[in-house]
């Protein structure tokens, strides 16, 4: 039995970060092929979705979704959450697609844990080992291949795309260091579908759902269809629903499908095509930050043991 729940958490964990990885390219195809505006494509997803994971916590998981609402220092934190961290991580995710494409925009936001450690290192909420800066100047490394193809005089990229990209890591950095107490308050369902459903609000004031600013097509209702229903709404519910099953290192391991699913579809979709010497780049990125995010895993249930024991 044990090993067949780790099967279903690894079909679950795999299965969420593939369709996220679909769901870059997806918004790709959108933003380049299409040219819809960035503000409409993620005020909409952000709105619908949002919908949708809340009908999922209130009725299958049986939640009151109303339930965060009753304290103010609850509301208060799930504000800034939906309008500084929910906001800045998805809009400046599918900015830094549209600038960057889904391949690139991937791999730099797949840097975030980097920030998270350089915050909770500054605020001494962790300790400072060596090992792990080792991985994230690899980490480092591997996005300079990328953007300058081992080159000093030459950005693959521009200087505000990579700001961006950079940004969108930040901003994932905030999304899941600000909600702390509420999501373990709350659960995740709970939490991120109300700061999406709120954060999706905030793009109304920009770019109304009912004004899209260009030709909305049946190709457009379906790529939209995919991306708010399949790549967000199902994939973090499977992917949050393997966390019942594994453990965290190996959801580290099994997210890092979603940039390879990225970067393998925007080769093939669009004839985005790497150099050698970006490839090596992504493998370094990859690899680095898998490793250091299980090495952070595995400090952690070294202190937890000898704090048991003592």
């Amino acid at each position: 039995m044990k090993q067949d729940a780790r099967k279903k958490g690894l079909l679950l964990a795999a299965g969420g970060a593939t369709l996220w990885g679909i769901n870059g390219t997806f918004a790709d195809v959108i933003f380049s092929r299409l040219n819809a505006p960035v503000e409409w494509v993620v005020g909409t997803r952000l709105l619908l979705a949002g919908v949708l994971i809340l009908l999922y916590a209130g009725l299958v998981l049986k939640q009151n979704v109303f339930a965060i609402f009753m304290k103010a220092k609850d509301l208060v934190s799930l504000l800034l959450f939906s309008s500084i961290g929910m906001v800045s991580c998805q809009y400046l995710f599918f900015l830094s697609i549209g600038t960057n494409g889904a391949g690139l925009a991937t791999i730099l936001q797949f840097t975030s844990p980097i920030f998270i450690y350089v915050y909770l290192v500054l605020r001494k909420e962790k300790q400072v080992y060596p090992r792990e800066l080792l991985y994230i100047a690899f980490a480092f490394v591997g996005v300079f291949l990328i953007v300058t193809k081992g080159n000093l005089g030459q950005l693959e990229v521009s200087g505000n795309g990579l700001l961006i990209g950079v940004g969108s890591a930040l901003g994932v950095a905030f999304y899941t260091l600000q909600p702390r107490y509420i999501l373990k308050k709350y659960g995740s369902p709970l939490v991120v579908g109300w700061g999406m459903f709120l954060g999706g609000c905030v793009f109304q004031f920009v770019q109304p759902i009912w004004q899209p600013g260009f030709t909305v097509d049946v190709k457009v209702v379906g790529y939209m269809a995919f991306i708010i229903v399949v790549g967000t709404a199902i994939a973090f519910s499977a992917f949050l629903a393997s966390l019942n099953y594994l453990e965290p290192s190996l959801s580290n391991i099994l997210a890092a499908i979603e940039p390879l699913v990225a970067n393998v579809l925007t080769a093939i979709v669009l004839q985005q095509r790497w150099t050698i010497i970006q490839i090596v780049g992504i493998v370094t990125v990859l690899i680095s930050v898998i490793l250091f995010a299980n090495y952070g895993e595995k400090i952690k249930r070294l202190m937890t043991t000898a704090n048991v024991m003592d």
